[in-house]
């Protein structure tokens, strides 16, 4: 008999709650912000204080998603969009992947840094753009859905090298990202063993020049350098 009242009870309650829950459900997905600085409010009301103003394209995790309102996650905050300035929708455009380092772009759950590797994509993989941010855009590549950063992603493929070179010949190191050193490596590719970290500006002798890597000889040892970071 107990029982029983207590499962009225409980049964109750939970009538009740739900009655009284602002209509949210848990979604765990991203949206982009659409026309103009969109506020994030401390609670789901257009009086509630505001926490920070947002502007298009910018990304927000959405935790949970009612009729009018999102709880929403951005920029370390928390709090409460309007449903109708967040986007969702896709654009299918073709971009391609374009690291200029010979690095491989990687596929994330989220976008940001942050977010887990799913994969990672060779340079001049073609892309669908589902969806354009602020920085990131939401992508399917070979079947795979995820997060690509979008300053490595370019309206057309690398040009093919066609420009005559000598082989072997003399080259002198440069890094392209702004850094005073350069991996020399034992084989082509970013994981592979650094043999030595040299200064820019050091000669070294090109024997075999591929479109990523090329084969190189310094200071009398053959080894790998990426082909963006050599200047001839």
């Amino acid at each position: 008999m107990k029982s029983e009242k207590v499962k009225k009870i409980l049964s109750s309650a939970l009538v009740a709650a739900m009655c009284m829950a602002p209509g949210f459900a848990l979604a765990g997905e991203y949206a982009t912000v659409k026309g103009g600085g969109l506020n994030l409010r401390q609670t789901a009301s257009l009086e509630a204080t505001v926490l920070g103003q947002y502007g298009t394209g910018t990304w927000v995790e959405i935790l949970e998603e009612g009729d009018t309102w999102c709880k929403v996650q951005v920029a370390g905050k928390t709090g409460y969009m309007m449903k109708k300035y967040l986007n969702k929708g896709a654009t299918s455009d073709i971009l391609y992947v374009r690291t200029n380092t010979g690095i491989g772009l990687n596929l994330r759950y989220g976008p940001s840094t942050a977010s887990g590797i799913i994969t990672s994509f060779p340079i001049d993989t073609p892309v669908t753009i589902l969806q354009r941010g602020n920085g990131w855009h939401k992508v399917s590549v070979n079947g795979q859905q995820g997060y690509m950063s979008s300053k490595y992603l370019v309206a057309r493929k690398a040009p093919q090298y066609t420009k005559p070179v000598p082989s072997p010949f003399t080259a002198s190191l440069k890094n392209i990202n702004g850094g005073s050193v350069v991996n020399f490596r034992l084989y082509p590719g970013m994981k592979t063993k650094i043999l030595k970290v040299v200064p820019v500006g050091t000669q070294v002798t090109v024997i075999e020049m591929g479109e990523n890597w090329s084969k190189v000889i310094l200071d009398g040892q053959e080894g790998y350098v990426s082909t963006y970071f050599l200047k001839y």
